[in-house]
């Protein structure tokens, strides 16, 4: 287990748990931009999970989407060429929501924080125990979750 007070540290946990994930990453959260997804090295270890195939999946959940296409412009890319992989959904706004955000590795990597609004979490690089009930928290909010983003602006 290791103490998360910095966002430097937090960006350097989710890399660890995004470079332990063999199938799957989850990412609960209010918005991504504390984990600054759309830097260069970030954005190429995310594309190489989505490019690697055999059933890998991303899932961000996020309280609010508004805006993401405009802040995260490699994240929509990658949207764009690997949707099948990569989904982004908003959660219910009508559904009671957790206080914490956390972020998922398989079954068994957590990062959490106790609270949405505050930077301090935990890293738990192998802990299925702790991993399994907010994977079950997850689900149930992944499938209730109303909208998603999409990469590409339908007009008239």
């Amino acid at each position: 287990m290791n103490i998360i007070q910095t966002p430097s540290e937090l960006r350097s946990a989710f890399d660890t748990l995004l470079a332990a994930s063999r199938r799957q990453l989850r990412l609960y959260d209010r918005d991504p931009g504390l984990f600054d997804l759309d830097d260069a090295t970030r954005y190429a270890t995310l594309r190489a999970f989505c490019v690697a195939g055999g059933g890998h999946r991303v899932e961000l959940l996020l309280d609010d989407i508004d805006g993401i296409a405009r802040t995260h412009p490699r994240l929509m890319l990658l949207v764009r060429d690997f949707g099948h992989v990569l989904e982004i959904r908003q959660a219910d706004p009508h559904a009671p929501r957790p206080d914490e955000a956390f972020v998922l590795s398989d079954r068994h990597g957590v990062l959490l924080r106790a609270d949405k609004a505050a930077l301090h979490g935990v890293l738990h690089a192998d802990d299925p125990a702790a991993a399994s009930p907010l994977h079950q928290s997850f689900e149930a909010m992944w499938q209730r979750a109303p909208a998603q983003v999409s990469a590409t602006t339908l007009g008239l």
